[in-house]
């Protein structure tokens, strides 16, 4: 698997996990993603904790863990529940490593890039200003920047 992809196949398996994920929500209740770190990964405000930064994370679909949800064609933005709490999450398709049913009657294993392909849409081109970095990270949504508020809970760091 240390073999490097094409384009063409990095472009294939980003489809095939978009209509594979596309299956899984048409046709089973609850679901299960298997998410490894990936540098476009976003997980509202919560992000990866502890071992979910080695190992990955395991998130949930279905009717009551998901609010919103758009499949592009290289990610899933969706507002997922983590306990009481809704996080808007990118999820790119490369990061997606496992699909698999609640019962697990039906399994994927999929292969993931854990670095940045290069492959993506390019965002909406803006004139970079003084002190820009020179690699920023795109940004997926399509309202621009996300700000995220802090309404008093406490932080665990």
């Amino acid at each position: 698997m240390s073999q490097t992809l094409t384009p063409e196949e990095i472009t294939t398996l980003r489809e095939f996990k978009r209509q594979l994920f596309n299956l899984y929500w048409e046709k089973f209740g609850v679901f299960y993603i298997h998410v490894m770190p990936h540098p476009k990964l976003e997980i509202g405000k919560r992000g990866l904790l502890n071992a979910e930064k080695e190992s990955g994370i395991v998130l949930v679909f279905g009717d009551k863990a998901v609010k919103i949800i758009d499949s592009h064609a290289d990610y899933i933005f969706a507002e997922l529940q983590f306990g009481s709490t809704w996080e808007p999450t990118i999820i790119p398709w490369d990061a997606v490593f496992r699909i698999y049913d609640k019962f697990q009657n039906s399994a994927s294993q999929l292969r993931f890039l854990q670095l940045d392909s290069g492959l993506d849409l390019k965002p909406k081109e803006s004139k970079p200003e003084k002190g820009d970095h020179p690699n920023p990270k795109a940004d997926y949504s399509e309202e621009g920047n996300v700000i995220r508020v802090d309404f008093g809970g406490k932080k665990n760091e």
